[in-house]
């Protein structure tokens, strides 16, 4: 009985190191194509919460990745740039609806207050007007 126990552990091992090999080459093939770690896991959170497709998840982890290293954002700013990244014109209440799926909760007056800080550094931008904004990335605007 134990050799049976013994012979499924190994194989167990023996999977899980195949598993974890394959890993590492898929995160070598990434840093040789260009993609570093943060972008690979903003793609896997976008990919997973918004159901897009893995190619347009890594397009949008690129556009948001820089403002990721560069600033001291907080995790609802950065939520709020993860809704916009897909380069879609979105109003107050879709964007606190896609930060509450990344997020589990999102308050209106919170996402609002921190979309107003975001369009004073620039990295969002309000297309729509004073009543009713339709906020956009402004990386999206240059592209």
């Amino acid at each position: 009985m134990m050799s049976s126990i013994d012979e499924k552990l190994d194989r167990i091992e023996k999977t899980l190191n195949y598993v974890i090999k394959k890993i590492e080459e898929l995160e070598e093939r990434l840093k040789v194509l260009g993609v570093n770690s943060e972008e690979v896991s903003i793609a896997s959170e976008l990919t997973s919460t918004l159901s897009i497709p893995a190619y347009l998840a890594i397009e949008s982890a690129r556009r948001i990745c820089s403002y990721f290293l560069t600033t001291g954002l907080d995790p609802i700013s950065k939520s709020i740039l993860k809704a916009l990244s897909l380069c879609e014109k979105l109003n107050v209440s879709e964007i606190t609806r896609r930060v509450r799926s990344f997020r589990g909760k999102a308050s209106r007056r919170i996402v609002r207050e921190k979309l107003r800080i975001l369009e004073e550094k620039g990295y969002i931008v309000n297309i729509g007007d004073e009543k009713r904004p339709l906020y956009i990335l402004a990386k999206c605007l240059s592209e």
